[in-house]
């Protein structure tokens, strides 16, 4: 092995003998825990009213964590979810280190076919919250804006319904900046609020 490619460079070295960094880090991720349990914990009393499928809230809210997407920590909420072989419905609420938050509505199988078209009458109200339609091939692609996403308010409203009715897959994705930290509860939750209404006959 080279040896000069085990070598720290001085940030590295800086980093390597600062505990406390990492310690700091630790408690972030723990607040996003608590951040996310109240959230599904709202959602949950909310979703009750909603046209959710009752199979995708036989679960509780999942909160789970990783450390490498795309070489980062996350956090995910996956509530209300069901996943199997070939049927989706799930809302996912996502913290990726260094980017944002996101609510994300991932729709697949015979769950995506159910919803696609009372989604199309709701083309304005996602548009008003800056929500984003997949447009990949890659359905666990999470990274908007990229090729793989498009912003709903640029798109004709048939080129939306187009990719709704004709796609595998649906995602819809909206995110809260880190800038918005104070409010993110409040924000994360409207989200939500938006994706149930977007769903409704």
């Amino acid at each position: 092995m080279n040896a000069a490619k085990i070598q720290l460079s001085g940030e590295e070295l800086e980093l390597v003998q600062n505990a406390g960094w990492l310690l700091t880090k630790n408690t972030i991720i723990k607040k996003i825990f608590e951040l996310f349990g109240e959230v599904g914990h709202q959602v949950r009393d909310e979703i009750k009213n909603s046209s959710v499928p009752p199979e995708a809230l036989v679960t509780s809210p999942k909160i789970s964590k990783g450390e490498n997407y795309k070489g980062l920590p996350y956090v995910v909420l996956d509530y209300p979810r069901l996943f199997n072989k070939s049927d989706f419905f799930a809302i996912r609420t996502l913290f990726w280190w260094g980017h944002y938050f996101s609510v994300t509505l991932h729709l697949k199988g015979k769950y995506q076919q159910a919803y696609a078209e009372v989604l199309s009458k709701h083309i304005s109200l996602l548009a008003r919250h800056n929500f984003f339609i997949c447009v990949g091939n890659d359905e666990w692609q999470n990274e908007f804006p990229s090729n793989d996403y498009a912003e709903i308010s640029t798109l004709p409203e048939a080129s939306v319904e187009a990719i709704l009715k004709e796609k595998e897959f649906c995602k819809l994705s909206a995110k809260v900046s880190f800038q918005q930290w104070q409010h993110a509860q409040q924000a994360l939750i409207e989200l939500h609020r938006a994706l149930f209404r977007a769903i409704e006959n």
